[in-house]
Protein backbone atom coordinates (compact mmCIF):
# COMPACT_ATOMS: atom_id res chain seq x y z
CA UNK A 1 0.00 0.00 0.00
CA UNK A 2 1.67 3.08 -1.01
CA UNK A 3 0.64 6.60 0.46
CA UNK A 4 -1.55 7.07 -2.99
CA UNK A 5 -3.95 4.08 -2.40
CA UNK A 6 -4.93 5.84 0.85
CA UNK A 7 -8.06 7.81 1.31
CA UNK A 8 -6.69 11.37 2.23
CA UNK A 9 -10.19 11.75 4.01
CA UNK A 10 -9.76 8.63 6.34
CA UNK A 11 -7.86 10.36 8.85
CA UNK A 12 -7.62 7.03 11.17
CA UNK A 13 -4.98 6.16 8.50
CA UNK A 14 -2.93 9.60 7.99
CA UNK A 15 1.18 9.02 9.24
CA UNK A 16 3.16 12.28 10.65
CA UNK A 17 4.93 14.21 7.73
CA UNK A 18 8.26 12.91 8.92
CA UNK A 19 7.63 8.64 8.99
CA UNK A 20 6.05 9.49 5.84
CA UNK A 21 9.06 10.89 4.55
CA UNK A 22 11.35 8.16 6.27
CA UNK A 23 9.23 5.75 4.58
CA UNK A 24 9.34 7.62 1.14
CA UNK A 25 13.12 7.60 0.83
CA UNK A 26 13.95 3.98 2.59
CA UNK A 27 17.37 3.44 0.21
CA UNK A 28 18.55 6.50 2.08
CA UNK A 29 18.66 4.47 5.12
CA UNK A 30 20.45 1.55 3.51
CA UNK A 31 22.84 4.01 1.69
CA UNK A 32 23.74 5.87 5.39
CA UNK A 33 24.39 1.82 6.40
CA UNK A 34 26.62 1.52 3.54
CA UNK A 35 28.70 4.66 3.98
CA UNK A 36 28.83 4.13 7.60
CA UNK A 37 30.42 0.63 7.16
CA UNK A 38 32.73 2.01 4.31
CA UNK A 39 33.99 4.28 6.65
CA UNK A 40 34.65 1.86 9.30
CA UNK A 41 36.91 -0.13 7.23
CA UNK A 42 38.64 2.51 6.19
CA UNK A 43 39.16 4.46 9.56
CA UNK A 44 40.37 0.47 10.66
CA UNK A 45 43.13 0.71 7.62
CA UNK A 46 44.67 4.23 9.25
CA UNK A 47 44.49 2.82 12.50
CA UNK A 48 47.57 0.99 10.64
CA UNK A 49 49.36 4.00 10.29
CA UNK A 50 50.22 6.63 13.33
CA UNK A 51 49.92 9.66 10.81
CA UNK A 52 46.14 8.34 10.29
CA UNK A 53 44.93 7.41 13.41
CA UNK A 54 43.30 10.70 13.60
CA UNK A 55 41.64 10.54 10.87
CA UNK A 56 40.76 6.86 11.75
CA UNK A 57 38.70 8.01 14.91
CA UNK A 58 37.32 10.44 12.76
CA UNK A 59 36.03 7.80 10.58
CA UNK A 60 34.89 5.67 13.34
CA UNK A 61 32.62 8.76 14.62
CA UNK A 62 31.24 9.43 11.13
CA UNK A 63 30.84 5.50 10.50
CA UNK A 64 28.72 4.90 13.37
CA UNK A 65 26.51 7.85 12.92
CA UNK A 66 25.83 6.89 9.41
CA UNK A 67 24.67 3.37 10.96
CA UNK A 68 22.92 4.82 13.46
CA UNK A 69 20.85 7.21 11.14
CA UNK A 70 20.19 3.84 9.19
CA UNK A 71 19.10 1.76 11.51
CA UNK A 72 16.85 4.48 13.24
CA UNK A 73 15.60 5.01 9.67
CA UNK A 74 14.85 0.92 9.39
CA UNK A 75 12.88 1.12 12.60
CA UNK A 76 10.81 4.06 11.55
CA UNK A 77 9.50 2.18 7.99
CA UNK A 78 9.02 -0.98 10.05
CA UNK A 79 7.07 0.36 12.64
CA UNK A 80 5.24 2.47 9.87
CA UNK A 81 4.09 -0.57 7.93
CA UNK A 82 3.19 -2.61 11.20
CA UNK A 83 0.59 0.26 12.12
CA UNK A 84 -0.89 0.46 8.48
CA UNK A 85 -0.88 -3.15 8.18
CA UNK A 86 -2.54 -3.59 11.94
CA UNK A 87 -5.01 -0.69 10.92
CA UNK A 88 -6.20 -1.97 7.06
CA UNK A 89 -6.72 -5.38 8.97
CA UNK A 90 -8.47 -4.12 12.15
Amino acid sequence: MTTTDLDPDDVSLSTHPIEELVQDYEWFHTLFGIIGNVAFVIGSIFFLFESLKTAGVWLFIIGSSGMLLGSLGQIVVRRTRRRRQERGSG
